[in-house]
């Protein structure tokens, strides 16, 4: 639908390009940060090393991330040591074990999802009827838009599978439509578990829909 379309169809994946551009220079740029570098120490199998008193040569942290844990072993690191679901932990693992362990290669799982976000917010304002183009434009233009996208961590997985579950939730006709979106929804809290928050509010919007089919008429998809 999005590939044969109308001319605002192919605009609106073109617009994904520069946008991409902007995401990955941003991403090569930033400087470093303490949380990115928990990212890497872990998916290596080291969370929290015990330095050297004494002085050491940076190439060590370098050789350090350079190694490669399991899923269950991140798992078990994570209980013990942090907070955090272990979802995007475990993508990132994979991504940097194809691409390679320097902050960037896992920047660049960051920047991939945040292409997404960008897509399926297109998605969402087509289906609201607004410009998809301006939408994914201003979307990109905010700034915690944009550092979530970048950054080596998991809030760019999360973004990307709530958005997903809203456009679900938009799209829904039949009940498999629903779950699936309770799926997504699902799988953001395991990435990160503030995102419990935006579900909930999703969930409790189809709730009162089901309860009070007048507080809200579906956008007619035929005409988006």
């Amino acid at each position: 639908m999005l590939v044969n379309g109308s001319p605002t169809d192919r605009r609106y994946l073109w617009t994904l390009l520069p946008c991409a551009i902007v995401l990955c220079l941003a991403a090569w740029l930033r400087g470093a940060e303490y949380d990115e570098q928990y990212t890497l120490f872990l998916t290596s199998g080291m969370p929290r090393p015990d330095w050297p008193v004494t002085v050491f040569p940076a190439g060590l942290a370098r050789e350090i991330q350079a190694a490669h844990s399991g899923l269950a072993a991140i798992a078990h690191d994570l209980r013990v040591t942090d907070v955090h679901p272990p979802l995007y932990f475990w993508l990132v693992s994979l991504w940097r074990e194809v691409l390679g362990h320097d902050l960037f290669a896992a920047r660049l799982l960051s920047v991939v999802l945040g292409v997404g976000s960008l897509a399926l917010t297109g998605v969402i304002a087509r289906l609201a009827r607004l410009p998809p183009v301006w939408a994914m434009l201003l979307t990109l233009g905010c700034y915690g838009f944009t550092y979530t996208s970048v950054v080596a961590r998991g809030f760019a997985l999360a973004q990307l599978l709530l958005l997903a579950g809203v456009a679900g939730l938009l799209l829904g006709r039949r009940s498999w439509h629903f779950a699936l979106a309770g799926a997504l929804f699902g799988a953001a809290t395991l990435t990160n578990y503030l995102a419990m928050f935006t579900a909930g509010a999703c969930l409790l919007a189809v709730t009162l829909q089901a309860a009070w089919p007048s507080l809200y008429r579906p956008p007619d998809h035929r005409r988006a």
